[in-house]
């Protein structure tokens, strides 16, 4: 129920009806009475002195949600930080409980038994090394897969820095004072164009217009450094589609390799600095990364469920009452 939309058909007040729906309405109060929610409460305690620290409520945890394919992700509602261990296949949440703490998480991920947990073969994660150690410790046998999402959000935003430091370059050569020479406006001209490429510099190039081409044909003449960036980031895109190997190759991933040591190659001959940090993510989670071409897994439908938690929680009546917000969303999403 929409309490937003309902209101306003009947012509109530958002806040009134969210309160009989709250107290009267649902069933919230008598899930909280007899135990059904939350579902579990773990008591966090200092290992050295015993002294119990809080209660820490697990508002979901649904054995029945775990699957082949899974996702971890964590969630802001409220400004408080929610981890969700999601289905990749039915997008129900199997556990949702408010922290992002590795010990904390590990508490909680013991209350599955491991019979459960060995049915996921298969699960992808940001690259916080909070949850990778958890799916590594709690889930052995699972094959982790980095998020591909966030793996090209890295290379992008490394071609968007090479975009800033080339405005700012250009930016030093501009005449101090109000008055402006013919060479000023040329470079006045030039930084607001680089300005204008901001998003097309994290989109292939058959998404670019007609006008758009040809403005980047303009810049990349220009500045090389920028032009051979943003190729670099197309080329490690094209290495990043699975649909460009076979089965085979998918599945020993020797070709797959060889082709990323040549991206590294690559980024060497260009001599631009900036990738290197990007190498060194990459091999830092190569195996994550690599794992994406057997099981083709990806955060895409744990960003979508996130995106769908959000509008729900907007469109009615926000989290005023977090605890009544999560009890919907564990009706709803579990």
């Amino acid at each position: 129920m929409n309490i937003a939309v309902v209101a306003r058909m009947f012509g109530l007040n958002p806040s009134t009806l969210f309160y009989w729906y709250k107290e009267h309405l649902s069933d919230y109060q008598e899930d909280k009475s007899s135990g059904i929610f939350p579902n579990k409460t773990l008591i966090c305690a200092n290992e050295d002195t015993g002294e119990i620290i809080k209660d820490l409520p697990v508002p979901i945890l649904k054995p029945e949600n775990i699957g082949k394919k899974m996702h971890i992700d964590d969630k802001a509602i409220n400004h408080d930080g929610y981890t969700i261990l999601s289905n990749g296949d039915t997008n129900k949440i199997a556990m949702m409980v408010e922290t992002t703490k590795g010990e904390e998480l590990k508490k909680v991920m013991s209350l599955f038994d491991k019979k459960t947990l060995a049915k996921i073969e298969y699960i992808s994660s940001d690259m916080s090394p909070t949850y990778l150690n958890l799916c590594q410790e709690k889930i052995p046998t699972a094959q982790i897969s980095i998020d591909k999402f966030h793996v090209m959000q890295y290379v992008y935003d490394t071609v968007l820095d090479v975009q800033s430091w080339t405005r700012k370059k250009l930016s030093k050569k501009l005449t101090k004072g109000k008055q402006k020479t013919e060479k000023d406006k040329e470079i006045l001209k030039q930084i607001e164009l680089l300005k204008r490429c901001r998003l097309r510099l994290t989109q292939s190039p058959e998404k670019w217009s007609d006008a758009t081409k040809e403005m980047m044909a303009q810049i990349f003449k220009k500045h090389r450094k920028l032009k051979t960036a943003y190729l670099l980031s197309q080329d490690f895109k094209n290495w990043y589609n699975i649909k460009n190997y076979n089965n085979k190759e998918r599945e020993n991933k020797t070709k797959i390799k060889t082709l990323l040591m040549h991206w590294y190659d690559k980024v060497n001959i260009s001599k631009i600095k900036d990738f290197n940090s990007v190498i060194k993510m990459i091999k830092k989670h190569e195996t994550e990364i690599l794992n994406y071409f057997t099981c083709g897994h990806t955060n895409a439908n744990a960003e979508a469920l996130n995106a769908n938690i959000q509008r729900f929680v907007s469109n009615n009546y926000g989290a005023k009452n977090k605890d009544f917000s999560i009890y919907r969303i564990a009706g709803y999403f579990a």
